[in-house]
């Protein structure tokens, strides 16, 4: 190993000392004035071989600005790696062109190396005199021994500043990762974890003071869907984080506002008078968000559905009145969004309901449980029959007969509608092909009604097709209904699907109409067969009302 590669490594064994501050004056003292006493000399220091440090010393008054390396003497005795002893510098042939330095009155000079545990000379520790003289063998032992001794003061000392500062290194960890933890990383919130923890202590505090109130805020974005798609996910991020801090301004210290993921925040508002106190916030809120969000230079408007729930019911788990929130945000979304409900046990009931109902349907047509009711299609000059209209209906074996609008809607938000909707179309169809053949005089046709999700399949024509085939209806007595609305959600792919239909051979006949906004333009293009005018229209319709005059533009409408 040459000189440079060893004074790289003792500067690199030096620098964990200097760094750690492992080698204060105190730390020698009593090892310098040790050696003082056993070598019976007036001086005793310690050098290290740091540039930036400086003598240690036994005697007041001992002052060097000279560093160990530089120091005649020391260097000696560094690179002999040995104990060196200069009787009298005066008469020493090895320093006569090189005196020392620390002092013209020094005259007795003994160091020995200090030796790390890697072998290298670090420093040295010396004994000084202002006279000539020598030291025994004992005396020379005992320096090495405290040579050695104070080796190792400093690799325990460093030892300890290192297991120290793992120690402080491990407990910021430990803090970052109970942080992480309990935090939402993108807003910084607390996360559904430590809202939960918050929660169960506020009920806590319920058992404990009887008065106590609190309330529960759930929150959900309206349309956040429109601004990832549209601007990107990126600024969807930003979005959220500006709400976070839009969230933590309208509320006290003592509040918690946490993310619960996706655009879903909660809100803990600790200790309130009543529901009006809750409310008030909401408002607050929904004022403040109003306003737009300028993200990088792009203005987002947005807007929140809130539920609210009070500790006022008797709760035992913090999970359920953060449900029960949740409940009432979804019925302020069903009502029209940007708006609050306050929850109550109706709600827990209707959900309860619909889950049971949702739960029940996915077995229905396995079950043969469902029903088909055929409503007459007369014409009204001659008041014949020309057809029929397939209306399902589920016979449930506890709840008895249940009518399309309290299962059709939950059908069509789990995809139940499809297999519902096909089994429909089948069962019509074969009933219709019974009718024909047991009255082949009469020309009846069969009306069928197509759910959203249905016509948006991609093998719709094909499951007609073959629906067709194994009951052997004709397509011309197959009419397929569809709502305005769902033709107008996607026009040109909805075009192109009724022109599929159409080529089978069935009719197509335009349900609710009046109730959507599909234009003169669209509905010439529109392959439809028939208008159906929306029993609103019909119901309660007043002969010389506004009602008639829409009647009969439609009517005029389909004939032209």
């Amino acid at each position: 190993m040459d000189f440079p590669e060893i004074e790289s490594k003792r500067a690199e064994a030096l620098f964990k000392y200097q760094v750690l501050d492992t080698t204060p004056e105190d730390l020698f003292d009593d090892l310098t004035r040790l050696a003082a006493y056993i070598c019976q000399t007036p001086i005793a220091a310690i050098g290290l071989t740091d540039d930036k440090r400086q003598w240690f010393k036994s005697k007041v008054g001992f002052i060097s600005t000279e560093e160990p390396r530089n120091n005649t003497f020391c260097a000696y005795v560094i690179l002999q790696t040995e104990l060196l002893i200069v009787g009298d510098t005066l008469t020493d042939e090895r320093f006569v062109d090189n005196p020392f330095v620390i002092s013209e009155q020094i005259r007795f000079y003994a160091g020995t190396p200090l030796i790390n545990p890697d072998g290298l000379a670090i420093g040295t520790l010396c004994v000084l005199d202002y006279v000539p003289r020598d030291l025994s063998s004992e005396q020379q032992e005992a320096l090495r021994i405290l040579a050695l001794q104070v080796v190792t003061q400093l690799e325990l000392r460093c030892n300890l500043k290192v297991l120290e500062h793992s120690i402080a290194q491990r407990k910021q960890s430990e803090d970052m990762l109970r942080h992480n933890a309990f935090h939402d990383q993108l807003t910084n919130l607390p996360n559904r974890a430590l809202f939960i923890e918050r929660l169960a202590y506020a009920l806590k505090l319920t058992k404990r003071h009887e008065d106590y109130l609190f309330a529960v805020l759930f929150l959900d974005l309206d349309r956040f869907k429109v601004v990832n798609d549209s601007l990107g996910h990126m600024v969807g991020d930003q979005l959220l984080v500006a709400i976070a801090r839009c969230l933590e301004s309208c509320l006290r210290s003592e509040d918690t506002v946490a993310r619960l993921g996706g655009d879903e925040f909660a809100i803990l508002l600790k200790s309130i008078k009543d529901v009006n106190e809750a409310i008030q916030v909401v408002k607050r809120i929904q004022e403040k968000l109003k306003l737009p969000f300028n993200l990088n230079g792009q203005e987002v408007f947005t807007s929140t559905s809130v539920g609210i729930a009070l500790n006022t019911t008797d709760y035992n788990q913090p999970e359920d009145l953060l449900r029960d929130a949740d409940t009432a945000m979804y019925r302020a979304k069903a009502r029209g969004k940007a708006r609050y409900e306050v929850f109550n046990t109706a709600m827990h009931d209707h959900v309860v309901t619909l889950l049971q109902l949702e739960n029940s349907l996915r077995w229905a047509v396995e079950r043969q449980e469902l029903r088909i009711h055929y409503q007459p299609i007369v014409l009204l000059k001659t008041g014949t029959i020309t057809g029929f209209e397939a209306l399902v209906r589920w016979q449930h074996p506890h709840w008895g007969l249940v009518l399309p609008q309290e299962f059709i809607s939950v059908a069509e938000e789990t995809g139940a509608i499809i297999p519902i909707g096909y089994w429909v179309l089948r069962e019509a169809c074969r009933q219709m092909r019974t009718w024909q053949l047991q009255f082949p005089e009469n020309s009846l046709t069969i009306s069928v009604n197509l759910s959203s999700k249905q016509f948006l399949q991609p093998d719709l024509i094909e499951q007609i097709s073959q629906i067709l085939r194994e009951t052997g209806l004709d397509a011309e007595s197959l009419n397929l209904e569809i709502t305005e609305s769902v033709i107008m959600e996607n026009t040109e792919s909805a075009t192109a699907m009724l022109f599929q239909l159409r080529n089978l051979g069935v009719e197509l006949h335009m349900d609710d109409f009046g109730t959507g906004y599909s234009s003169l333009n669209y509905l010439h293009r529109f392959p439809v067969n028939v208008l159906k005018i929306d029993r609103s229209f019909i119901s309660k319709m007043d002969v010389t009302g506004k009602n008639l005059e829409i009647v009969r533009a439609i009517i005029t409408l389909a004939h032209n």
